[in-house]
């Protein structure tokens, strides 16, 4: 009997981040199509098979069928070549003769092999399936006892092991003294040092191994032990490092390539070094806990094939983060049942009764069910407020891809690569879209300026994998914090009449706050030259009163009120403007050129009171001001001279924080 069943097949298109390069996931033109062999093995078979083929399924690489009669299956030439890899999970009695010689002809003529844990104790005195596994459970092999162990890649030149990232604890049965059979040839991939205190030889082990049977390529590991009666064990298919190796593997035995996509539950060497942050490795919940809970749930909420699941009418209430975000990028795959309803919640605080009552929503949800669904409700919609936009959207029971970005209250929404959603938090359509909706009922809804995120128990049944954030609120690597956000540090003051630096600037709950008189500027001690400057500044939230500021740069010579620099405008209205000061040389547009002032193209300040944000990218003789994201302005030809950076004092009370400087190199 063949059970047949057709993978979900998991497509995500992401999108170039100006947050840093993202992997591409990517999937084969058509599936492959594997037949995993079991009916009999003395490990637990009845849930490695369903196991397997959902690794398999998941991955949107492979169409998947199994046979729990392999004897009568593998007699059927015909049906024996639809398939381009036949996955081993068995070692029960012999197939029979026909069976037998239909499986190796097809071997031999260029069908794959994957050969999984004990699939190597099969078949004692079967020659050539011997010489194809190479390696067997024979006399003399043994095992440790169960642990999470590293794994070392041998050889790292090979489609399999190819940018696989470092195998770190992986919780398996350490399989050692495995017997070379016949002589047979093979060529290790990645091996594990069996320890003497688990049990094992003191030895490398091999753990991931291939060689060619004829024209047709053979992958064996001895990974992925699960004991009958010992759920425990079954941690060892839920590691992502197995599920990757073997989809890895079986892809290059059917196709003799590993075709690129994102590993889930994993950073990729692009993402660590932009700064992003794993929140779930596939097996362990800890940065989640129950929403007013000290930890995880304990019903409802369970870590299932690398996804944090969620039991239809399983209880357990709302997952909330154990950290805190203020600003972020977070993208997260989530996939539910037919009919089934979630969310995903952010900057929640924890003083209300529920999470939905302080965190605007990404909905999360099955619309197919639904045929009279408000669009506002809709998946990926910021819940009763804001309606997706061209979105495309899988159907329950296949992954989808999330991503929320919230920046300085600018607020975006994404699904499958597609920015569906774009609002500003707060602002005059947020207030009024509030108002007119449940949500009135909570003052402050949604304006929270740092909070959890959290993943919603409503009642269904979800998953959520590949949970990762980038904190923007955080420093990158390689910036330099100007301001400490607890006193002056690294600052002077100059100002008229020799007023008293403490006596114009102050600190309070990490803002910088300068009350605008006299006039004079806050100087950095160190001079830079070639640098990004990031910065965010708004006048006082209470007064609303605008007023004029500028940011000096490359300021050389004497102190006095307007040093020799260049000025990158904050008068309420012009920030993005230029201003060149004690015959500081630049150049720029000239129809927006008037003696020294280089006027911005357009205005895109928040209103006064509210956080914007400026970024400042000083190289050699070019400067660019870029205001809450956009580029406003650019000069060439500025004089290349270390200086100092200076926030001037200039009539009114005006507050700083984040001021961060990411030095660069010469052109």
């Amino acid at each position: 009997m063949v059970k047949m069943l057709v993978a979900n097949l998991c497509f995500f298109a992401l999108a170039s981040l100006a947050v840093g390069s993202l992997d591409e996931p990517q999937s084969p033109q058509e599936p492959i199509t594997a037949l995993i062999v079991s009916g009999a093995n003395n490990h637990d078979w009845e849930w490695t098979t369903p196991s397997l083929q959902g690794i398999l399924e998941e991955s949107g690489k492979f169409k998947v069928d199994v046979t729990y009669e392999p004897a009568k299956t593998l007699a059927d030439a015909e049906t024996l070549a639809r398939y381009q890899v036949l996955v081993l999970d068995y070692n029960g009695p012999r197939w029979g003769e026909a069976a037998e010689k239909n499986f190796l002809n097809a071997v031999a003529n260029g069908t794959g092999v994957s050969v999984i844990h004990a699939a190597n104790n099969a078949f004692p005195g079967w020659e050539e399936y011997e010489k194809m596994v190479a390696l067997c459970w024979r006399k003399g092999t043994g095992h440790g006892r169960f642990h999470p162990f590293d794994i070392r890649l041998e050889d790292r030149n090979h489609p399999i092991t190819r940018d696989l990232p470092p195998i770190r604890r992986h919780p398996d049965e350490l399989y050692h003294r495995l017997v070379r059979m016949h002589d047979a040839p093979y060529r290790v991939l990645a091996s594990a040092y069996s320890s003497l205190g688990s049990g094992g030889t003191g030895q490398s082990e091999p753990m991931i191994l291939i060689k060619k049977y004829g024209k047709g390529r053979v992958f064996h590991t001895p990974l992925g032990h699960v004991w009958k009666g010992v759920k425990s064990s079954r941690v060892s298919h839920q590691s992502p490092y197995f599920r990757e190796i073997v989809v890895r593997g079986s892809e290059w035995a059917a196709t003799g390539n590993v075709t690129p996509y994102a590993v889930s539950n994993q950073l990729s060497p692009g993402e660590a070094r932009d700064g992003w942050t794993l929140l779930f490795d596939g097996q362990d919940p800890s940065s989640w806990r129950g929403y007013q809970k000290d930890g995880f749930p304990g019903q409802g909420w369970s870590v299932k094939d690398g996804c944090l699941h969620h039991a239809k009418g399983g209880g357990g209430g709302d997952l909330i983060s154990v950290g805190q975000y203020r600003d972020f990028d977070f993208q997260f795959d989530w996939k539910v049942a037919e009919g089934a309803n979630s969310g995903v919640m952010y900057r929640v605080a924890e003083s209300a009764g529920t999470t939905w009552q302080t965190g605007p929503e990404y909905q999360v949800l099955d619309d197919g069910l639904f045929q009279k669904l408000n669009p506002k409700n809709s998946a990926g919609a910021l819940y009763a407020l804001y309606a997706p936009k061209n979105k495309v959207l899988k159907p329950a029971g296949e992954f989808n891809h999330g991503r929320i970005r919230l920046q300085d209250r600018r607020l975006e929404h994404w699904l499958n690569g597609i920015q569906v959603v774009s609002c500003r938090l707060g602002s005059p359509e947020w207030n009024a879209l509030v108002e007119a909706s449940k949500f009135k009922a909570y003052p402050g809804f949604g304006l929270q300026e740092i909070g959890h995120l959290a993943l919603q128990d409503h009642g269904d049944e979800v998953w959520y994998r590949n949970l990762k954030i980038k904190d923007l609120s955080a420093p990158n690597p390689g910036e330099i914090e100007l301001f400490n956000g607890r006193n002056l540090s690294g600052w002077e003051g100059y100002h008229r009449d020799g007023a008293a630096t403490e006596d114009v600037w102050r600190v309070e709950d990490g803002i910088l706050i300068c009350k605008g008189s006299p006039a004079g500027y806050l100087y950095t001690q160190r001079e830079f030259k070639n640098f990004v400057l990031s910065l965010q500044w708004r006048f006082n939230p209470v007064t609303k009163q605008a007023g004029n500021s500028g940011v000096l740069m490359r300021m050389t010579g004497e102190h006095k009120v307007w040093p020799r620099s260049i000025e990158a405008q904050l008068h309420s209205g012009n920030a993005g403007d230029f201003w060149l000061i004690g015959g500081y040389p630049a150049k720029g547009n000239e129809s927006r050129t008037r003696g020294r002032n280089i006027r911005k193209t357009v205005g895109n300040e928040n209103p006064v009171g509210e956080w914007n944000q400026y970024e400042i990218t000083v190289r050699g003789g070019q400067v660019i001001l870029r205001v809450n994201d956009q580029v406003l302005n650019e000069v060439t030809g500025a004089e290349v001279v270390p200086g100092k950076i200076c926030l001037q004092s200039e009539g009114v009370e005006i507050q700083f924080r984040n001021i961060r400087l990411r030095p660069l190199p010469e052109k």
